[in-house]
């Protein structure tokens, strides 16, 4: 009897066939969608969260303070995803005097890492800087102005998913920041470094990803079909 119904559902002139088919297709293709949407969403932040030169400090006059060519940084970096680790290359930091890139001053760079999903990761480090118009900067803060510094951002990352890693994907990303006189951040709050439009930053692996999602679920319906 079941044999029966079974062979009577699936003649094409009984649509029963087909709402069972696609009734049980439909939480794949939900999932599918769900699981591309998702892995797009987010992408790892990077954040200032401080940046410290003593020799602008007029809280310290100790000759150590005066003389050095030092600037001290806190960069957090953020991977707010659920689903899928990031693994940066080589984090390429360089810094400028003023809020573009026409006086460079300095460079650091992170050692790649893997980045577990949810997790955050602090670096604090020093650089030493080159080429500092110190003269100009002390006398701009000793008038109780401040002064400003560039951070530029650059590296590669490919996320994982599961089982297996998506092709990298350039990231170059700044932020300008504000100094008063005592050598520290003016800005309470962390800075996000953000997307300066270069055409490196543009993601394009969205379009391969959900490219994929709907070719499986094609393929998932056609089977069941």
């Amino acid at each position: 009897m079941r044999n029966g119904l079974g062979e009577h559902l699936k003649t094409i002139s009984d649509p029963r066939y087909y709402i069972i088919k696609c009734c049980c297709a439909l939480p794949f293709i939900i999932f599918f969608i769900f699981l591309g949407l998702h892995a797009q969403l987010y992408k790892p932040n990077f954040y200032i969260q401080n940046i410290y030169v003593p020799s602008l400090s007029r809280s310290d006059k100790s000759y150590d303070s005066r003389s050095n060519n030092l600037i001290f940084f806190d960069l957090d970096i953020e991977n707010s995803m659920t689903i899928k680790g990031v693994h940066y290359d080589n984090i390429n930091l360089a810094f400028y005097y003023g809020p573009n890139t026409s006086h460079p001053i300095g460079n650091y760079t992170v050692p790649g890492f893997y980045q577990g999903e949810g997790e955050n990761t602090a670096r604090r480090d020093v650089v030493v800087t080159y080429g500092m118009p110190w003269d100009d900067a002390m006398k701009t803060v000793s008038n109780l102005s401040t002064v400003v510094f560039r951070l530029d951002l650059a590296t590669k990352v490919k996320f994982k998913y599961y089982f297996f890693y998506s092709k990298k994907k350039g990231v170059d990303v700044g932020a300008n920041v504000e100094v008063n006189d005592y050598g520290r951040k003016v800005q309470q709050e962390a800075i996000k470094l953000t997307s300066s439009g270069a055409s490196r930053t543009k993601d394009t692996s969205c379009l391969n990803t959900m490219g994929i999602f709907v070719a499986l679920t094609s393929l998932l319906v056609t089977s069941l079909l």
